[in-house]
């Protein structure tokens, strides 16, 4: 008990006072958390920049390649070749190198098909790109 006319503080008022802000402790573990986190933003995003990359790049392809295998199933009259080259540089196929194969084909017996393979090619980065499609048209005798 404590002595007359004295009265005991309470346990909280006993306690030294915190002082206000954070221990080096928080803060490092804070600052992990926060690294952590930022360089998985970083790789989901640098990511994301060569995905659409490669995707602007394989559309490209594929509506070039859908347009002149469109043009060439048009023509009266396909002959048997093998044929390679770039595009201009001032044009809209720049970067991409294009070989175009036409021969004749018996997928069944009796049957002859002319088919048109065409391979486009480009650059990403330090890789090659490719891009092939191919169509059958009637073989005219």
């Amino acid at each position: 008990m404590a002595p007359s006319g004295i009265e005991a503080a309470p346990a909280a008022a006993r306690r030294r006072p915190r002082p206000a802000g954070f221990t080096l402790l928080e803060v490092l573990v804070a600052l992990a958390v926060l690294s952590i986190t930022l360089l998985a933003l970083y790789q989901a995003y640098s990511t994301t920049l060569y995905i659409q990359a490669s995707t602007r790049g394989l559309w490209k392809a594929m509506v070039y390649a859908n347009n002149e295998l469109a043009h060439w199933e048009r023509m009266p009259q396909v002959d048997v070749s093998v044929a390679q080259g770039d595009f201009p540089l001032d044009g809209p196929m720049a970067g991409y190198s294009w070989r175009r194969e036409i021969s004749d084909e018996e997928p069944l017996p009796g049957v002859r098909v002319r088919k048109v393979a065409l391979q486009l090619s480009w650059h990403l980065g330090a890789s090659t790109q490719k891009f092939q499609a191919e169509i059958f048209v009637v073989p005219h005798s």
